[in-house]
């Protein structure tokens, strides 16, 4: 093919390629007038339909709320009590048990209670013996393990002489 026919083929292929470019450009600017009546007529459909719905909504609601009310009321005095008390036993239920007061408190108490009976012990032997200490009947008790016997003396692993005996009587306790 010769550069001449080339070139001829070339300026056909654009001036088709132009042609076409115009055709849309004309299919273009036909619609957009269309386009906008459409858009207009959309929506004023759109808002004829809210008017049109507005009524039968507020009627639906009106007509619907007295009832949910209904429901409410009966569902609280019938189902809800059930529900309240399943509930109730459930949590019991599944609630960790404590151990009763009555168990615990022997077993915190006991060792309290036997301290203080032994602080009491000790406190009214303190008394006693003061008591017998300033009263004189330390000394009356005294006496009264001098007048012992040789072989009661013997027994308590002292010596018979009077020196030591009045020594072995100091080392007694007041309660023998």
């Amino acid at each position: 093919m010769s550069s001449l026919s080339r070139k001829r083929a070339a300026d056909a292929d654009t001036r088709h390629r132009m042609e076409q470019d115009a055709w849309l450009v004309v299919l273009a600017r036909t619609a957009v007038p269309m386009v906008k009546t459409a858009g207009t007529t959309a929506r004023d459909s759109a808002r004829g339909a809210a008017a049109w719905a507005a009524p039968r909504v507020n009627g639906a609601r009106a007509w619907t709320a007295p009832r949910i009310e209904r429901s409410g009321l009966a569902i609280k005095d019938t189902i809800a009590p059930k529900i309240s008390e399943t509930l109730t036993a459930t949590a019991r239920r599944v609630d960790v048990t404590t151990p009763s007061l009555d168990v615990a408190a022997p077993r915190k108490r006991w060792p309290r209670v036997v301290a203080g009976t032994a602080i009491l012990a000790a406190v009214g032997a303190a008394i006693v013996l003061r008591r017998r200490k300033h009263d004189g009947t330390a000394e009356a008790l005294g006496e009264a393990t001098d007048a012992r016997t040789g072989p009661q003396t013997a027994q308590d692993g002292q010596t018979s002489t009077g020196g030591d005996a009045e020594a072995g009587v100091s080392k007694l306790s007041p309660a023998t």
